[in-house]
């Protein structure tokens, strides 16, 4: 690697403290759904915003989180905010989605108890804290210029025609949960589809915003993500498969359409993170 080159990553607008204290505070958020939910889907009636079933669902949940908790623990390790950036606009799509579902079903949430707390803060505080962080960053940011490590064509492409269809799919089941519950390997009820669909927009969304990035420096923090979707799920519902139809044709499009996920997670991956860090 050429100096120029090594040098590269360390271009760029310093993370202000207000971003990085609430970096700190979305890692917090993510331990603590991962020691409850994560640790102990079953348990969702004492230990959880709300009481969720079948467990599988929860269990699915808590993988979710899995695959969310590396960008969260690397964004607040970032030095530079244009290595952060692309996951900003998809942190307040995914926590605004969740937030509108709890507003919607309030009448279903453990409401008054100190899960609930953390859950409703984890939720109300991110959309205008981010969004006000994204736009004082990016006031202060160099203006954008044509990409010098553009994303290979047909991965950006991937990264469209995939990440748009994910969060296509998630804001229409949002719209209309019946479309997901009414036929889904195991059940579900309009709260739980409208969580799941926050998750699946979050990493549709991602990948979006990966591919207008247009930078394979600039996306690499959020690759861990969609590495770590396919494998955590799948081990969350290998914990309760006796409550999965197995055979139903959604269990093979969510191998096949995460199986892709990933495989954009593991190129966007390659690369020097130790210069990317500094």
């Amino acid at each position: 690697m050429s100096d120029g080159a090594a040098a590269a990553p360390r271009a760029g607008t310093p993370i202000g403290r207000p971003l990085r204290a609430w970096f700190a505070a979305e890692v917090f958020f993510v331990v603590a759904a991962l020691l409850s939910i994560g640790l102990q889907p079953a348990e969702t009636e004492d230990g959880w915003a709300w009481p969720i079933e079948p467990v599988v669902m929860a269990s699915v949940f808590g993988a979710f989180y899995v695959a969310v908790a590396p960008i969260m623990l690397l964004a607040l390790l970032a030095k530079r905010w244009e290595m952060v950036r692309v996951i900003v606009p998809t942190a307040i799509l995914f926590t605004s989605a969740e937030l509108l579902a709890t507003f919607l079903h309030w009448d279903k949430f453990s409401t008054g108890t100190a899960p609930f707390y953390l859950w409703f803060a984890s939720y109300v505080l991110p959309p205008p804290i981010f969004l006000a962080t994204y736009l004082w960053q990016q006031r202060r940011a160099a203006p954008r210029r044509p990409s010098d490590r553009p994303l290979p064509a047909r991965l950006r492409t991937l990264l469209f025609v995939l990440g748009g269809f994910l969060s296509v799919e998630a804001v229409v089941a949002f719209a209309y949960p019946a479309w997901f519950a009414d036929d889904f390997p195991w059940q579900l009820t309009e709260l739980t589809t409208r969580a799941l669909c926050g998750f699946l927009l979050a990493v549709g969304s991602l990948m979006v915003a990966m591919a207008i990035e247009n930078h394979r420096d600039r996306v690499r923090l959020a690759s861990p993500m969609l590495i770590l979707v396919l494998p955590a799920v799948a081990l969350a519902v290998a914990r309760y498969s006796e409550q999965v139809d197995l055979s139903h044709f959604r269990v093979y499009l969510g191998v096949g359409l995460l199986g892709l996920v990933a495989v954009c997670g593991l190129v966007l991956a390659r690369g020097s993170w130790r210069e990317w860090l500094t």
